[in-house]
C-alpha cells in the first residue's frame, strides 16, 4: 500500500512546480496554492508526509529537484526488514483455563 501511495504521489508531483527557497527549503506551486517544504525536517504545509511517513507530492518535487531518490525517504516502518523484525518472535500459546493454578485471592464477579 505504501508503494501505491508513493507511486500516486510521484505521478501527481509532475503537475507541481518548484521554487527553491534555501538549502533545504522549497516553495512548491500546486495549482493556485503554494506549499512550503523543509526536507531536513520532513515537513510540508499539506502535512501528508508527516501523517503517513511517505513523501507527499510536494516533497517529491523537491527531491527530484535535488536529484535524490524519494524511495530512500519513506519511513522505516514501511520497509520489509522492519516487518520481518516485528514478527520474528514466537508467541507462546496460553494453556486452557482449567490448567491454570488455583488462587487463594478473592474472585472477581462479572456483572452483565
Amino acid at each position: 500500500m505504501a508503494r501505491t501511495i508513493l507511486e500516486d504521489n510521484k505521478e501527481y508531483s509532475n503537475r507541481c512546480r518548484v521554487l527553491w527557497n534555501g538549502v533545504n527549503g522549497f516553495e512548491i506551486g500546486d495549482g493556485g496554492y503554494t506549499f512550503v517544504v523543509y526536507l531536513d525536517k520532513k515537513y510540508c504545509d499539506c502535512r501528508l508526509c508527516m501523517l503517513r511517513g511517505i513523501p507527499c507530492p510536494h516533497a517529491l518535487c523537491a527531491y527530484y529537484y535535488l536529484n535524490e531518490d524519494p524511495d530512500h525517504h519513506v519511513e522505516h516502518w514501511y520497509r520489509k526488514e522492519t516487518f520481518l523484525k516485528s514478527y520474528s518472535h514466537f508467541i507462546q500459546l496460553i494453556t486452557n483455563m482449567r490448567m491454570w493454578p488455583k488462587t487463594t485471592t478473592h474472585q472477581l464477579s462479572l456483572q452483565n
